[in-house]
């Protein structure tokens, strides 16, 4: 995969971060500083660090002017030149220390080296498959191939086998080519040879060999654990994102944890998780097929009460969220003047506040209510909807709201 390949900054010119991506700091030129919505764009002379492009973030990093620090959060290339953004302005013409974040620049080189052999050792198994949307930052990566149907056993076997490569601490070099010379072992996104005449052809010894500008690893072992933390299937293309490093052993590890921690208060054994998880599935199954016989029940069969001259129905529905209580009370059949209210209990106990042909808002029947019991909500004229922080016993909290409702109920 060419993370950057289509990125206009192509040249053959040698940058540092191509030759050496760890030079933490440049001597640099402020050229002038440009306000871009609510931030500013800060234009230097040299181009010696990676901006945004093709796929990947670009660098972050500080800006030190005298005694001043100023923050950048990233770099852009324009017509004009490479540019820092910063949240403040910069003087033009000034001599400046530009330092890169090393910690940023560094996990965006394991998550686009991993990027490279990931995409690389799925194609071996499915050449078929064509690179389609990527983003590589220094938090995660993500990618999408299309052109094959991809099962979840093939991305397991390819990210065991990017482990098994980072192992052998495979040495990562760079070289630039002719585009006319290229042969056919090295990937190109579509359209490159035609855009530049010369190319940075990134190699991880035998394993991947890609045009790239982007800024990788000098070893494979450098990228740590590599992990895949999601993924999208269809008929023709797989969505995929991992994590590489730190995050991922710190991801690894509190999953792991998760399990440890719940191994003695439900006895099993950790190869007998695959089976618990899927017990919890029918579990989860069978628990929404049992929320879907109450919710057919309030709706064909609703206890309807009487308050004043309002037809008043409430339901205290446990495990339901707010999004199931909005997709319920559409399905009710309210005539005439009536209300209803339905409440989700549980440490934070959502409400909704429904209402039929009645000349007072939803807000002005309950709203004071709600704000008097320490709630919060708010909506439109026939629905209010909110909820109760820090609620200690939910069912009570239930009935002082219904005796409330029904009292103000009474009074219209």
């Amino acid at each position: 995969m060419c993370v950057s390949a289509d990125d206009d900054s192509m040249e053959s010119d040698i940058l540092p971060y191509w030759t050496d991506p760890l030079i933490p700091e440049f001597r640099v030129t402020v050229l002038d500083c440009q306000p871009v919505g609510k931030a500013f764009e800060v234009r230097i002379r040299e181009n010696v660090i990676r901006p945004e492009g093709g796929g990947q973030a670009g660098d972050r990093g500080e800006l030190r002017i005298g005694k001043k620090s100023v923050p950048f959060t990233d770099t852009v290339m324009r017509e004009q030149g490479i540019a820092v953004v910063t949240q403040e302005p910069v003087s033009g013409r000034t001599e400046a220390a530009l330092v890169v974040n090393m910690d940023w620049r560094r996990a965006m080189m394991r998550n686009h080296s991993a990027e490279h052999l990931f995409v690389g050792t799925l194609r071996k198994h499915k050449p078929q498959l064509q690179p389609g949307y990527i983003w590589i930052d220094g938090k995660h990566g993500i990618v999408e191939l299309t052109g094959a149907s991809v099962a979840v056993e093939d991305i397991l076997r390819a990210e065991s086998e990017v482990q098994h490569l980072v192992a052998l601490d495979i040495p990562v070099t760079t070289e630039i080519v002719d585009s006319s010379r290229l042969d056919a072992s090295v990937r190109v996104r579509e359209g490159v040879t035609s855009k530049h005449d010369r190319l940075r052809i990134v190699k991880i010894g035998e394993s991947d060999s890609s045009a790239c500008s982007g800024t990788h690893v000098l070893k494979s072992g450098d990228i740590g654990l590599f992990k895949v933390v999601d993924y999208k299937l269809t008929d023709s293309s797989v969505r995929l994102e991992f994590v590489a490093g730190e995050p991922a052993s710190e991801l690894v590890s509190s999953v792991f944890n998760a399990a440890l921690t719940r191994k003695y208060e439900y006895p099993y054994e950790f190869d007998q998780l695959g089976a618990v998880l899927d017990k919890s599935k029918t579990a989860w199954n069978e628990r929404n097929e049992l929320l879907d016989t109450v919710e057919r029940l309030v709706v064909e069969r609703p206890v309807v009460e009487v308050a004043g001259k309002i037809a008043f129905v409430h339901e205290y529905l446990p495990a339901f969220d707010t999004n199931r209580m909005k997709r319920l009370v559409k399905k009710m059949h309210m005539t005439g003047a009536s209300i209803v209210l339905l409440m989700s209990p549980g440490e934070k106990s959502n409400f909704i506040v429904v209402t039929n042909d009645i000349n007072d808002s939803a807000e002005s029947i309950v709203g004071d209510l709600i704000r008097q019991m320490g709630g919060k909500g708010g909506g439109s004229n026939d629905v209010y909807t909110g909820g109760f922080l820090g609620v200690r016993n939910p069912l009570e909290l239930y009935d002082r709201l219904v005796i409330g409702l029904k009292q103000r109920l009474g009074t219209l």
